[in-house]
């Protein structure tokens, strides 16, 4: 395996991690504000003064409810209506009116309703507010100041009658949080305006992984086996979706899981920092390979090739890497608090607490004569089991270039990625 066959192990995984760490943040973008056109019906408004839940109206719905017409309107908007250009707008007006009244078929804006006033079982009575991002209307100019909650109205006159409608500005900043938001959003690509682009770039991230070319297996190559790689990859993915993921979707978006919950949103990111090591991990163990000639053994990863002449060698080691002490201690008290807490029952936590006990890593430590670190090849997991396929033939070159060799297995403590 070359060099760049083995670099291209490194770049496919960092592909597939980018589309996930780019593409989810894109997925679940909320828009920061949106504005919503409601046509206005004025009588039917009046009308509706003397009806309640309770069948009772208070003094004041009986007084505005026997107003003329005109003093009511200014009632209720305090006198702050906006008369625009009908030339200009009038257009706008009919087909907000259409959508904002159930005819979503005939107006322009029909895909600008809410998907919760679309909903048959749920469908309002009365018109329905119609989205619009804001540099799409001259919002300001109408009277309708930013902010959550801001209202305005405005009108046109086709000369035969008087149109209105009555603007509402939502901010998304402020009105979604954690584990809430307002009953009625924009529709979704409006409300999620970079979703598509986000799936797009997951999409592509797993393209990459799968279509960059790999370096055609050998029956004699001396490497770990590709589907424990991709199991590996498997089960980073599996970690880094929920960890990394779950922020946006708890705090109900992007921008919301760094000014919402944010110390959650830290630990979980802190945690799926977790499956990017292991990725990088995996694209390591995905390159490397143990070339022999006879007077040399050459390791080949993503980081190049180091190539190890026997003549070089001191000596050979067979070693067995057993957990620190620490760390097997450390799951010993965690399984006794389990015991005294009443966890008994459970044996997770014994079961943890023995495998990290009598785990054992095989390998070789070699010894060169220019000093500095050993080279360490570990070629079975915890259970004794040989990961390295064609391993045998590593020791068998290294007796036949005369380099010295110590069967017997000597005993370490550490974590193998230290050594």
């Amino acid at each position: 395996m070359t060099a760049t066959a083995s670099a291209m192990e490194l770049w496919r995984r960092l592909a597939l991690v980018l589309g996930i760490l780019v593409g989810m943040p894109l997925f679940f973008y909320v828009a920061p504000a949106v504005i919503s056109a409601t046509a206005v019906n004025w009588e039917q408004e009046q009308t509706d003064e003397l009806r309640s839940v309770s069948g009772l109206a208070t003094q004041e719905e009986k007084r505005l409810s026997a107003l003329p017409l005109e003093e009511y309107i200014q009632a209720k908007t305090g006198g702050k209506v906006v008369a625009v250009d009908s030339d200009q707008w009038s257009d706008f007006f009919t087909q907000v009116q259409l959508a904002s009244d159930g005819d979503y078929g005939l107006s322009l804006y029909g895909d600008r309703v809410s998907e919760e006033d679309k909903d048959d079982f749920w469908k309002p009575a009365g018109p329905v507010p119609v989205f619009f991002k804001p540099d799409e209307l001259p919002y300001q100019q109408w009277g309708l100041q930013e902010g959550e909650g801001q209202t305005a109205y405005i009108s046109t006159n086709n000369g035969k009658a008087t149109s209105y409608l009555r603007l509402d500005y939502h901010d998304y900043q402020a009105s979604v949080g954690a584990m809430s938001s307002p009953y009625r959003t924009a529709p979704g690509w409006l409300y999620h305006p970079y979703r598509t682009a986000g799936i797009i770039v997951m999409v592509l991230g797993l393209l990459l992984y799968i279509l960059l070319p790999r370096r055609k297996k050998q029956a004699d190559d001396i490497g770990y086996s590709a589907g424990s790689m991709v199991a590996g990859d498997l089960a980073g993915v599996i970690l880094l979706t929920p960890f990394y993921g779950l922020p946006f979707l708890i705090n109900g978006g992007t921008v919301q899981a760094v000014t919402g919950l944010w110390p959650m949103t830290l630990f979980m990111w802190l945690m799926s920092c977790l499956a990017i090591y292991l990725f990088y991990s995996n694209a390591w163990h995905a390159s490397y390979l143990i070339e022999l000639t006879p007077d040399a053994l050459s390791l080949i990863t993503f980081k190049g090739v180091r190539k190890i002449r026997f003549d070089d060698i001191v000596a050979v080691d067979l070693v067995a890497l057993r957990n620190p002490g620490w760390f097997r201690k450390l799951f010993l008290a965690l399984a006794f608090l389990s015991v005294i807490s009443g966890r008994a029952s459970s044996t997770q936590p014994a079961g943890s607490a023995l495998l990290a006990d009598t785990a054992s890593y095989g390998g070789l430590r070699i010894t060169e004569r220019s000093g500095g670190k050993p080279i360490c090849i570990w070629f079975s997991d915890q259970m004794g089991g040989v990961i390295i396929n064609n391993f045998d033939r590593v020791p068998e070159a290294i007796e036949a270039a005369g380099v010295p060799f110590n069967k017997e297995p000597r005993e370490i403590e550490g974590f193998s990625m230290f050594l």
